[in-house]
């Protein structure tokens, strides 16, 4: 396995690593804000006043913020306001900094990557397929 190759590819799994991570957060919000929105719905229905979609709109609000920080297809500036937890982008960088901190200063083993390399040649050699 050529290193352009090599890196190649663990770009790609982290990549698809931070995909995943970014879907389950989305589904997670979205299960969150059925019910919200229905309650809110509801609560202007019932409520009386010049205003009945405030709550609603709010729930809206919370979305797009979420949507924001999420970034599911990496559309979206960091939520300045966030500071550091701008957006999951963020969260995964810094997560990486100190695990390469920790592997550097030898507290974590060199050996992951390599076995996660060896997996994938594995794989691609069952796959029949050049690694």
């Amino acid at each position: 396995m050529s290193e352009s190759s090599g890196s190649r590819r663990v770009a790609l799994v982290r990549a698809s690593l931070i995909f995943q991570l970014k879907l389950l957060a989305d589904g997670l919000r979205d299960f969150f804000l059925v019910p919200v929105a229905a309650v809110a719905t509801l609560v202007g229905l019932v409520r009386s006043g010049e205003d009945p979609e405030r709550e609603f709109d709010q729930v809206l609000e919370v979305g797009r913020a979420t949507e924001r920080w999420i970034n599911l297809f990496g559309s979206h500036e960091p939520i300045p306001e966030a500071g550091q937890a701008g957006n999951i982008d963020q969260l995964v960088t810094r997560a990486e900094r100190m695990l390469q901190e920790q592997v550097r200063r030898g507290d974590v083993s060199e050996s992951a990557a390599a076995a996660l390399a060896k997996s994938l040649d594995a794989l691609h050699r069952r796959l029949g397929r050049a690694p």
